[in-house]
């Protein structure tokens, strides 16, 4: 009886030493795994709720910010509702913000107030409802500042593609 008892408890140290070394496994491939960096300039909703501890709502919030204002470097995301120090220093290892530049091939500045819809369709950052505010606006005034743009709707984001490439 004492020999089956001490078989048994054999058994139970052998099985409890597996099962924490195979969840250990498994806690070490959750750690390690390896996530894309996401460009603060250019990202999805989707790429964001893949990275551990963002879930959806703060994903959308981070877009808004990127869409109204834009970033300009990663601590930016600290603006973001929720997300703080401790938050920030986790995430921060996800994420990183390319430097475009445009340069435009003519190697001329184009006036925004005398650009026709198609040029200003080339110019980096605006889309057809852009171009079409643009036109709307300088119908009743002139454009005379890049900071005039944030009154009709443009975001920090659109008017940092567009600095250096328009004249008034």
């Amino acid at each position: 009886m004492k020999r089956n008892s001490i078989i048994f408890i054999s058994l139970l140290i052998i099985i409890a030493g597996l099962l924490y070394t195979i969840k250990t496994s498994d806690n070490l491939k959750i750690k390690n795994r390896e996530y894309k960096k996401i460009d603060l300039s250019n990202f999805t909703i989707e790429d964001l709720v893949a990275i551990p501890g963002i879930g959806f709502k703060r994903a959308e919030e981070i877009k808004k910010y990127s869409e109204n204002i834009g970033f300009s470097s990663i601590d930016d995301l600290k603006n973001i509702s929720g997300i703080g120090e401790k938050t920030f220093q986790k995430i921060k290892k996800y994420f990183y913000l390319s430097q475009s530049t445009y340069t435009l091939k003519e190697n001329k500045k184009i006036n925004i107030n005398l650009a026709v819809y198609s040029e200003l369709l080339k110019l980096p950052g605006i889309g057809p409802i852009s171009a079409n505010k643009i036109i709307t606006y300088r119908k009743i005034k002139k454009i005379e500042s890049l900071d005039e743009l944030k009154k009709i709707g443009f975001s920090n984001s659109q008017i940092n593609k567009i600095k250096g490439v328009v004249e008034f």
